[in-house]
Order: structure tokens, then sequence, then C-alpha cells
């Protein structure tokens, strides 16, 4: 019933249907975690390519903490997931109930946790 008094303006449809786009646009945390981190590895080469290529134009450096010598993935992955994803996605979730998105969002903050916790700055832990 209350998802039919917000879904019955114009206004709010628009609204949620923002909220979808955006939620897609940066979900990869909610995804299964092979997916999560073949995407944050891919993400991560974006910006690091981004930050080389400043660098070797004399530009402005827009995002000093990717520089492939110095940048945690896992911590970018957390810091990301922190400011961004954590309050949009659980209220996302209690509108619509996402019990597997929320699922996938536990594992892979215990999983770049995890990375942290041992000082590792890559996307996976050495082989042993």
């Amino acid at each position: 019933e209350s998802i039919k008094t917000v879904l019955g303006s114009p206004e709010n449809r628009i609204l949620i249907k923002r909220m979808l786009i955006k939620c897609a646009d940066i979900s990869n945390p909610c995804r299964p975690i092979e997916q999560c981190i073949e995407w944050a590895g891919r993400i991560s080469e974006e910006y690091f390519a981004q930050t080389d290529e400043e660098r070797r134009q004399g530009l402005p450096v827009v995002m000093p903490v990717f520089d492939r010598n110095t940048c945690s993935i896992p911590k970018s992955q957390l810091s990301f997931i922190d400011y961004f994803i954590i309050d949009m996605f659980h209220a996302w979730d209690e509108f619509a109930d996402l019990p597997n998105l929320m699922e996938h969002l536990n594992n892979n903050i215990k999983y770049w946790k995890g990375l942290d916790g041992r000082n590792l700055r890559g996307l996976r832990p050495p082989p042993e």
C-alpha cells in the first residue's frame, strides 16, 4: 500500500527512475564477489591511466589517490562503499527488499576489509 502511495505521483515515479539509474551506475559493490573484483580492477585501471596521462601532460592530477604505485584498491573500494553505496542501497533495500544485493554488498565489504586488514593493496591476496 505504501509503494502505491509513493508511486502515485508522476514526480515520484521520475525520482524513483532516476534513483534506479544511479544505483545501476554505481552498483558494482552489490555484485557477486568475482564480478565485483573484476570490475573494481577495470575501474581502478581506468583511473590509474587517467592519473598517468595527467602527469605525463603536466596537468593537475584530479584523483591523486589513484597513483598506481601507491594506491590501495581495497581502501579505495571501502571508501567508495562508505561514501556512496551504504546509505543509498540500505534505503533502496527498505523500499524494494533486495536481500541478494545486500548479501553481495556485505560479502564484498568483508572481502575488501580482509585485504585491507592485511595491508594488501591489490585486488586479490597473494597465492599461498
